[in-house]
């Protein structure tokens, strides 16, 4: 039987984690008054990884892409083998 996977997607702005999946990975509302607040109570990108490849998940891919106001944004490919 060929190997399984399942994936993740994952959006980053600034190095916080603010996306998996289309799912908000933050604690605060990112339709809050203090879209400052909403984005630092996203994971960091470092702590985000390393708990992930805890659970199994690999990083597998990335690339950045501009985004508003000359800022920019990176999107992360995870996967890990179903069992």
């Amino acid at each position: 039987m060929a190997n399984r996977y399942e994936y993740r997607v994952c959006t980053l702005q600034l190095n916080r984690v603010t996306f998996v999946n289309g799912e908000w990975q933050g604690t605060v509302d990112p339709a809050a008054e203090d879209p400052n607040a909403a984005l630092g109570s996203c994971p960091t990108a470092w702590d985000y990884l390393n708990q992930a490849g805890q659970d199994g998940w690999e990083l597998v891919g990335a690339f950045d892409q501009p985004a508003q106001e000359g800022t920019h944004m990176q999107t992360l490919f995870l996967k890990r083998e179903l069992t």
